[in-house]
């Protein structure tokens, strides 16, 4: 009798939340795996919310074996109770979190996995088509050849901790296509490439590591800017940060470059660095070739770099 009356009163429940304007708020529990009586996945809550204004909240529970698209929903947060996950079950074939056409979708405190062994170009966390979406505290990894987190076209990601790893073919945080990223104190680490901003993105890193990447630390081209503030650099398997194709990069505010198999701060192609307060460290790099080294063509650095190592070819 009590489980029938659990779900009779769940069933009212959701009839309530699905009558076009009876509620403008709601929250939702989800225990993925769990049969009966109570939501059993987080599309299943999704579903439910579509049309609910909001802001509205799922906490969730458990480890949620589905790929998950929040297409055209706002005020949304997502919280993960002790250790929840959202783990990709096509093996690589799609994107485990779709966030589009959405404004302040928040997920926190989760382990997102891909499919690391598929041959997909495909991340496990997008944020499209102007959406605003905030992440605290995530574990995202294993993309199967695509980013962790990956922001294009024009949206913007706030990422207040946490961890972006091993994305191993390609990149653990990246801003395309005139997206906007602001990253505090996460940490990305055994990806291919740390972070990618391209084509016209802005990418904020303050309080940040980059550490033991294959290839670069960070990578910014195609028109696109970077600021590091307070971050460590250290242990990639190339340049540090490679700034190309008339982008530019600020660097300041005790941050740490070191220890990169290439230089510390690559410039090349109508590109530039600068670095303000004084407090650079770039020492250790290249095997103390260079530390800073500007290439052709039409180079250059501002401001003071501080205590910083071998620069070469800089005016």
């Amino acid at each position: 009798m009590s489980r029938f009356r659990s779900g009779l009163s769940l069933c009212l429940s959701l009839l309530l939340l699905m009558s076009a304007g009876a509620v403008s708020a709601a929250t939702l529990s989800v225990d993925c795996g769990r049969k009966g009586g109570a939501l059993s996945s987080i599309g299943g809550a999704l579903k439910i919310l579509q049309h609910v204004p909001g802001p509205n909240t799922i906490n969730v529970s458990g480890s949620c074996n589905e790929d998950i698209v929040i297409q055209s929903m706002d005020h949304l947060t997502l919280n993960a109770l002790d250790g929840a996950s959202i783990n990709d079950p096509s093996l690589g074939a799609n994107v485990t979190v779709v966030i589009e056409d959405s404004r302040d979708v928040a997920i926190n405190n989760f382990v997102v996995n891909g499919y690391a062994a598929g041959t997909s170009g495909n991340d496990v966390v997008q944020c499209l088509d102007a959406s605003v979406c905030r992440f605290s505290n995530d574990t995202v990894q294993n993309a199967p050849q695509g980013g962790g987190i990956t922001a294009y076209s024009g949206s913007y990601v706030d990422i207040e901790g946490g961890v972006l790893q091993n994305n191993s073919s390609w990149v653990g945080l990246a801003a395309i296509r005139s997206a906007r990223v602001r990253a505090q104190g996460v940490t990305l680490r055994s990806n291919w490439r740390g972070a990618v901003v391209a084509e016209g993105g802005h990418l904020q890193l303050n309080g940040s590591t980059i550490a033991n990447n294959t290839d670069m630390g960070i990578m910014v081209r195609g028109g696109a800017t970077l600021s590091c503030n307070a971050c460590t650099v250290s242990g990639n398997g190339s340049h540090g940060i490679n700034v190309e194709e008339n982008s530019a990069a600020t660097v300041s505010a005790n941050s740490i470059v070191t220890g990169n198999a290439g230089a510390g701060i690559n410039l090349t192609n109508l590109s530039s660095a600068s670095f303000w307060d004084g407090t650079l460290s770039a020492t250790g790099n290249n095997g103390g070739q260079g530390d800073i080294v500007c290439n052709p063509k039409y180079t250059t650095t501002f401001g003071s770099p501080g205590a910083v190592g071998k620069i070469v070819n800089c005016p």
